[in-house]
């Protein structure tokens, strides 16, 4: 294994041997061993580099379940694994290069070999921001410079980095006081990469470049059937209640007035879906990045791993679809959300709050409880669970369903359950507010359901 420095090549001996002494710049060299088969190459020299690729890929899927269970980086052998992985033309996914290129931030090596594999730059420029504005070793202003000056593909992620930035140097400039020497950093780009006037200063709009996807190679589109089947045949969770068939008598919109509907049995999530279901949604390529990383008083509300079981927000309504068929799942109907919120089997009838007919402010996070924002899902079960047992089905967020309605010569789409904003006639398991489905905003959110098998 070798390291290239400045042109010139170094061969390393231990990564414990002399840490400090390796300069941050430093990029892994090519490693033949590690190539897919090559002309003049044993049979067994292919095997051995197809062998290791397959290791980095299932270690690499190990390493993300750590990153999203405790925020652990992979080590910095996995990183390296995974890097010649890379330069030898072996296929990781999505979210297996944007890992190696936070491990590489982090740790200061092989920055531009990572960030030459990424094919998102909305996904790059998150990365670099966080990398940025890291709690105990946040990237260097230099250290940006060089990446910006070197990286052939800086040009597609500097503008959606810019305008992380000026949001961060609004929310948060106590994090990052050099936000502005960083925003002139990016204006100082190699003129190669950027003879035009940056499009980026603020007033100008800011055009997000076409979102690129991995490439299709055969052991790509393998893989994605097999994940397919893995959801489709995995066990029954024990986080989704069972909601039984049967005649319900629900409210109508816009005038509630009451209706009985014909329902077949289904499953539904007991609680909301969260940030950390989101956010392995969009690593792997199957749901986008939100309008905004913050929620109402917290700016890194997506970005940091303490809000990973926080309700997700900032998505609209076909995100919302999106993440529940990534799940394997669907949105509920407006109906079936309603009998899930009021329903009790032991009594028969529908409960105007989901914890009774009588209002509770201690029994939800509503616009009473004097929080102003999200809480963890399940924060207030049992006392403010429905009868069937399901969490904040009144307050916190309020939640997409898959009922559309006509407003105006156009389609709305129901949302029930009232947020952390909500009074108290808005949190009743009968209201319902209809919504265009690009609305997206901090008190909305998403909890899915699926056909009982």
């Amino acid at each position: 294994m070798v390291f290239r420095k400045n042109g010139s090549t170094e061969r390393f001996v231990s990564s414990a041997q002399s840490e400090d002494a390796v300069p941050w710049d430093w990029e892994y060299g090519d490693d033949i061993s590690f190539r897919p088969s090559l002309a003049g190459r044993s049979h067994n020299a292919s095997r051995q580099g197809d062998g290791r690729a397959l290791a980095a890929r299932r270690a690499l899927n190990h390493a993300l379940d750590e990153w999203w269970r405790c925020s652990a980086l992979p080590s910095d052998d996995l990183l390296r694994e995974g890097l010649f992985a890379l330069q030898a033309g072996h296929e990781l996914d999505e979210s297996q290069r944007t890992l190696l290129l936070r491990t590489a931030l982090a740790r200061r090596r092989g920055m531009l070999t990572a960030l030459r594999h990424q094919t998102d730059p909305e996904r790059t420029a998150l990365v670099v921001h966080e990398a940025l504005f890291h709690p105990t070793q946040p990237l260097e202003v230099e250290t940006l410079r060089k990446l910006l000056r070197e990286d052939v593909q800086s040009a597609t992620w500097v503008p959606v980095l810019a305008r992380l930035l000026r949001e961060s140097a609004v929310s948060v400039p106590q994090k990052r006081p050099d936000v502005a020497t960083l925003l002139a950093a990016l204006e100082e780009r190699a003129p190669s990469t950027s003879a035009a006037p940056p499009f980026w200063r603020e007033g100008e709009p800011v055009s997000r470049p076409d979102r690129f996807w991995p490439r299709t190679g055969l052991f790509v589109l393998l893989m994605l059937v097999l994940v397919a089947l893995a959801w489709r045949l995995r066990p029954l969770p024990s986080d989704m209640v069972d909601v039984p068939s049967g005649r319900y008598l629900v409210s109508t919109w816009p005038d509630g007035a009451p209706q009985e509907v014909l329902l077949g049995a289904f499953q539904i999530d007991r609680f909301e879906a969260t940030v950390r279901q989101y956010r392995a949604c969009y690593e792997r390529g199957a749901c986008p990045w939100p309008a905004s990383s913050a929620s109402a008083t917290r700016p890194n509300y997506l970005l940091d791993p303490a809000f990973a079981d926080f309700p997700m927000i900032h998505i609209d309504q076909e995100s919302a679809a999106r993440l529940c068929q990534f799940m394997g799942k669907r949105l509920p109907s407006a109906a079936e959300w309603e009998v899930a919120a009021a329903y009790s089997p032991m009594t028969g009838r529908m409960y105007r709050y989901p914890w009774g007919d009588e209002f509770a402010v201690q029994s939800a996070n509503n616009a009473f409880s004097g929080i102003g924002d999200t809480v963890q899902v399940g924060s207030y079960r049992p006392a403010g669970d429905s009868p069937l047992g399901v969490s904040d089905m009144a307050g916190n967020v309020a939640e997409w369903t898959a009922t559309g309605v006509e407003v105006e010569g156009r389609t709305y789409y129901l949302v029930r359950g009232g947020s952390f904003l909500s009074d108290p006639t808005a949190l009743r398991t009968s209201a319902a507010e209809a919504f265009p489905p690009q609305t997206s905003a901090n008190w909305l959110g998403v909890r899915c359901a699926r056909d009982m098998r």
